[in-house]
Order: structure tokens, then C-alpha cells, then sequence
């Protein structure tokens, strides 16, 4: 169930280094020199803002479905006071790199455990315009390799894309499993890759 309780002192040692070291996600090329303005209001969306890339038109019926209930149950989150409320908060500044960037990372951290649900990500992914505005243009879903591992026998899938493995302490302390989707801003190197070069900090 998503309120999962590590079950050794080690475990709980390593669920608490979450909130401090989220910000771990920002890479060496991050520009950080752009402030977070806590009281921007997200654009209003009217429609969705960009359609399914064509890729996804190639995809499996099944990962077309998760992906359109992803975008359903995470349409909200176009406010970011709405997702807030829902107990996500800042976890890093704007990360982007030479393949492009991710954004602003708000993590709901207690949901970082060894569950998964496809449509509750862990992070959701922001991007600021240029009146200062922030934008929904991803998530991200970040699984505790340990706490997965215990209970299950092979990688985490989000229909058929199967989740990236990252090892600490590069970029979270933990290992863990995760797995980008730019289901809110069209990535043209793919929907489920950890950089969008339509995304930037700047």
C-alpha cells in the first residue's frame, strides 16, 4: 500500500535522507541562478498544451491507456497550489543539462517508498515561464530499489517502458528506480527520457 513503513532501522535511516537530499537531482550543469517565486499562479490550461508526439501513436494499446489516465489524474496539478495541498512541495531548483532540462522538482515525499502506482507519480515536474509563471510540463516516479526489491523480482514497468535504474549516490543517497514522462510538454528525444530540450531553466 502507498504508506509503506521501511521495516529496519537502516531502511528508516534511508527513507529520512529524502527531504534533505532530493535536491541531489540537480546535475553539475543546473542553473540554479533563477529564483523559485513561492506566490506565482500556475497558467490557466484550457486544453492540453501539447498533443500525444507522434511516437506515441506507434505505442502499445496499453501504455497509450496508463498514459491518458496519467494526464487525467495529474490534469490538477496545472495548479500548483492544488498540488500543494495534496503534499508536494519543492525537492530541487531547475535542473537542466546539455540534452536539455527537467525543471523544477516537487516531490511528494512520502509517497518516495518502495510502492508504485501509475497514476500517482512521485515528483511533478515544472517548468517557469517568463512572467514568472509556473507550468506542469511532467512527473516523475521514483521507487526505493531496497523497499522494491523485497517484494518483487523484476524492474517496475510503466507498461512497457521499463523504469531506469540510478544508484547512489548519483543523483538520489539511495538507489532507486525511476522513470520519467513528459506527458504535459512534447519531448522530441521521447516521452519517457530523462532530459526534454523543450524544457529550460533559463
Amino acid at each position: 500500500m502507498k504508506n509503506y513503513i521501511p521495516n529496519s532501522i537502516g531502511g528508516l535511516l534511508l527513507f529520512a535522507t529524502v527531504l534533505l537530499s532530493f535536491s541531489g537531482c540537480v546535475t553539475d550543469e543546473a542553473n540554479l541562478n533563477q529564483p523559485l517565486d513561492q506566490n506565482s499562479s500556475l497558467e490557466k490550461v484550457t486544453e492540453y498544451p501539447d498533443p500525444f508526439p507522434l511516437e506515441n501513436l506507434r505505442m502499445d494499446p496499453e501504455t497509450l491507456k496508463m498514459l491518458a489516465d496519467l494526464r487525467a489524474a495529474t490534469a490538477k496539478y496545472h495548479s500548483i497550489e492544488v498540488a500543494m495541498a495534496d503534499g508536494y512541495e519543492q525537492g530541487s531548483d531547475c535542473v537542466a543539462s546539455e540534452d536539455g532540462g527537467m525543471g523544477y522538482h516537487f516531490v511528494n515525499f512520502a509517497a518516495v517508498d518502495g510502492t508504485y502506482d501509475p497514476t500517482m507519480p512521485e515528483a511533478l515536474l515544472y517548468e517557469m515561464s517568463k512572467n514568472g509563471q509556473m507550468k506542469l510540463v511532467g512527473v516523475e516516479f521514483v521507487i526505493v530499489k531496497e523497499f522494491w526489491d523485497q517484494e518483487n523480482d523484476m524492474i517496475p514497468y510503466f507498461g512497457m517502458q521499463v523504469f531506469d535504474e540510478a544508484f547512489a549516490p548519483n543523483p538520489l543517497p539511495f538507489d532507486n528506480y525511476q522513470l520519467h514522462v513528459w506527458i504535459w510538454k512534447n519531448n522530441p528525444s521521447g516521452i519517457f527520457t530523462k532530459f526534454n530540450p523543450n524544457v529550460s531553466c533559463n
